[in-house]
């Protein structure tokens, strides 16, 4: 027990000397740039206010309560680092063109230039690119698996009246008589096109990244992910991670159709006419599509299936053959 106690104690000494080292580094990059209004525009006073003020119940705890040396010395760098900060953020070192300003004028600039900035984000935030697609993704999710809870209906209602976009409950009455494995399979589908037409407007990959979580919790709105849920959003996440890292790597799993006769062939083509023929292992075929979720894939070679067509399902280690 003396041991560990002597490690835990050695590793509180290093991390106490790694944030002096960290701190040092941060400023020493800074402190040469203090003058620049741009360096000084690109700190947050807010940040660096709320940082000094959460850090100074820490100093007291350490230094006065507990006598611990260790921690009172980190959180007192933390407050100088955060003091250095606002002061840059401020503009303190920047050079006035007219007249020389207080530091309390600069500073009350530097909160009113921020406070401007978190406006403009809100509205960002209020009017995202692409905001109904958006919307609609949501209420496909919502009707997924036939059964639209109260709880994801408001869910969805916080985001339609943030957006500004007109939404009633009757937009999410779903007609159970189509509550059938083929319509299923074309809800499916038509979520995950949905997606594709969000993704092929660019919107900004942070952006895309939230609405991965949004869907998640939408999912999750009544306490219970259906199954339904988890079959579409293991393919519908993994495609806006994929554009969230701007992956270049193609998808995990590619369907192919192999026509044996001509007659299949037309038929094909009457179907998907923009299809060109390519080889793969063992042949030739039509791609038909390329996805992340392999349960995804089997699904789309079922329906190809069900007109008698041959198809496989080709992964970077292996080919799933059904007929």
């Amino acid at each position: 027990m003396a041991n560990f106690d002597q490690t835990i104690e050695t590793l509180v000494v290093a991390s106490v000397a790694v944030g002096f080292l960290t701190t040092y580094l941060t400023l020493n990059k800074l402190w040469s740039r203090k003058s620049d209004e741009n360096v000084a525009k690109s700190v947050s006073v807010f940040a660096s206010i709320l940082g000094i003020l959460s850090t100074i119940p820490f100093l007291i705890k350490y230094g006065w309560i507990d006598a611990e040396y260790k921690g009172a010395i980190k959180a007192l760098v933390g407050i100088i680092a955060g003091s250095v900060f606002l002061l840059i953020g401020s503009g303190f070192w920047v050079r006035d063109k007219q007249k020389p300003l207080s530091l309390w004028t600069k500073l009350k600039r530097a909160i009113k230039l921020e406070t401007n900035e978190a406006g403009d984000l809100v509205k960002a935030l209020i009017k995202p690119t692409g905001a109904d697609k958006m919307l609609e993704i949501l209420k496909q999710l919502a009707l997924i698996d036939n059964k639209v809870s109260e709880k994801e209906f408001e869910f969805i209602e916080i985001f339609a009246k943030t957006w500004y976009i007109p939404f009633q409950r009757c937009d999410l009455t779903n007609n159970e008589n189509q509550n059938t494995e083929q319509s299923l399979d074309s809800n499916y589908l038509e979520l995950r096109n949905s997606v594709i037409k969000y993704i092929d407007i660019s919107p900004p990959t942070a952006q895309a990244t939230h609405l991965r979580d949004v869907l998640n919790a939408l999912a999750n709105a009544d306490k219970m992910i259906s199954d339904e849920e988890k079959f579409i959003l293991a393919e519908v996440n993994s495609m806006l991670a994929d554009y969230s890292s701007n992956s270049t790597q193609l998808k995990e799993y590619q369907v192919l159709v192999a026509p044996q006769d001509e007659d299949q062939v037309d038929m094909l083509k009457n179907l998907l006419p923009e299809l060109v023929i390519s080889s793969v292992s063992g042949g030739k075929g039509y791609l038909v599509g390329s996805f992340f979720s392999l349960d995804f894939a089997k699904m789309v070679c079922k329906k190809y299936r069900s007109l008698n067509l041959f198809t496989a399902i080709e992964s970077s280690s292996s080919i799933t053959k059904n007929r």
